[in-house]
């Protein structure tokens, strides 16, 4: 059974671009946003130049990690894709009604973080477990040994080939790590009270 890949690391605006380079390079997978803004369609960026016009790459406005939620899905890995209407209360969503996700228990996951003031947040790819999308129902039409495969490659491609530098159990990519050398903190958030040292 493919088991969850969960990788945290550091990277701002360029380490950024790289990731997205090799995705739409490299693989197949297709990138969205993980939830459309209210009241319109979930987007599909083609491009890296198409993400960085969506969100501001590498800023992490509020200091929490996600600044930028994305989720890869590869027609590989899962043939459907599911594009699923979500139910919201006009009351609290300033009279917005709906908004889409997409769906799947094969979809990878890439969070992206940022410099908030003098601090780099950190930055998450993963994707659940067989055992776990089972346990939820969700693991129809998976594909796990592919999965596996590709989730391996893009780990890789993070770990060894972009990060320069680590901190306990992450890597820091290129330009986080100057930032990192030049004073900036490593932080989950900035409101962490604790910060990663570099090794």
């Amino acid at each position: 059974m493919a088991g969850s890949a969960n990788l945290d690391f550091f990277a701002v605006e360029e380490d950024q671009e790289a990731i997205l380079s090799f995705l739409f390079s490299q693989t197949d997978v297709r990138v969205f946003e993980a939830y459309s803004e209210f009241g319109t369609d979930l987007r599909e960026f083609r491009t890296t130049e198409e993400v960085s016009a969506a969100y501001p790459l590498g800023i992490d406005l509020h200091g929490n990690g996600h600044a930028v939620l994305l989720k890869l899905w590869s027609p590989s890995v899962m043939e459907q894709l599911s594009i699923r209407r979500i139910a919201l209360n006009p009351e609290s969503c300033n009279g917005h009604t709906f908004r889409y996700c997409i769906d799947g228990g094969g979809l990878m996951q890439l969070y992206f973080g940022g410099v908030c003031e003098r601090v780099v947040t950190l930055s998450h790819f993963g994707h659940q477990s067989q055992v776990r999308a089972e346990k939820w129902d969700v693991d129809q039409g998976v594909k796990w040994p592919v999965l596996k495969k590709l989730s391996n490659r893009i780990v890789y491609h993070i770990r060894k080939r972009l990060g320069v530098a680590k901190v306990p159990g992450r890597p820091v990519l290129a330009k986080a790590y100057e930032l990192a050398k030049s004073g900036y903190a490593l932080k989950l958030a900035t409101q962490t009270p604790w910060e990663y040292e570099l090794q």
